[in-house]
């Protein structure tokens, strides 16, 4: 999460960098940006499913189970969400105890077990979805649709990077 309260200009960074030509004042500007709206609204999104006693991986995971009718083993949720194994299983515990899901016998191997969502899962998720996009909208506003394609493919290209950062690291 990104704390900072006042994030450093452009000024400010080019102070701090002094002649490192490997460094873009405006990019590293433009990422503290990017880093404290996003550390913002999540603050927010996690105010909202606290109220719904639910998190945002728990929302998730009722979104995704809720299109898969035959359930998912454990690890299949834990690569649709892009969460470690371990994790999914802390998401999935916190879920089976407010009665949203529930595990039940594979057909292929009756030894595993796949996690399904309970109509009452469904209908907490069900019932979040259009406030859920309300508070998304009124977090980022509304905006032209020529505004929105160059956020999207700024965004985009952003999240290659990080991948391939991550691949290349």
């Amino acid at each position: 999460m990104f704390l900072l309260k006042e994030i450093p200009d452009k000024k400010d960074i080019k102070t701090a960098v002094g002649d490192d030509r490997n460094i873009d004042p405006s990019s590293v500007s433009s990422v503290f940006c990017i880093l404290k709206a996003s550390s913002d609204m999540l603050v927010e999104v996690e105010k909202f499913f606290t109220e719904k006693n639910l998190s945002l991986s728990r929302y998730n995971a009722l979104s995704i189970l809720s299109s898969h009718s035959e359930g998912l083993f454990p690890y299949e949720l834990a690569d649709h969400m892009g969460i470690s194994r371990a994790t999914a299983s802390s998401v999935i515990k916190g879920l089976e105890s407010s009665g949203y899901v529930g595990a039940v016998k594979s057909g292929e191997d009756r030894r595993m077990k796949k996690i399904t969502a309970t109509k009452d899962g469904i209908a907490v998720y069900e019932s979040s979805v259009s406030q859920f996009y309300t508070l998304l909208t009124q977090l980022f506003g509304t905006h032209n649709k020529k505004d929105v394609k160059i956020v999207n493919t700024a965004m985009k290209s952003i999240s290659e990077r990080v991948q391939n950062y991550k691949n290349n690291s």
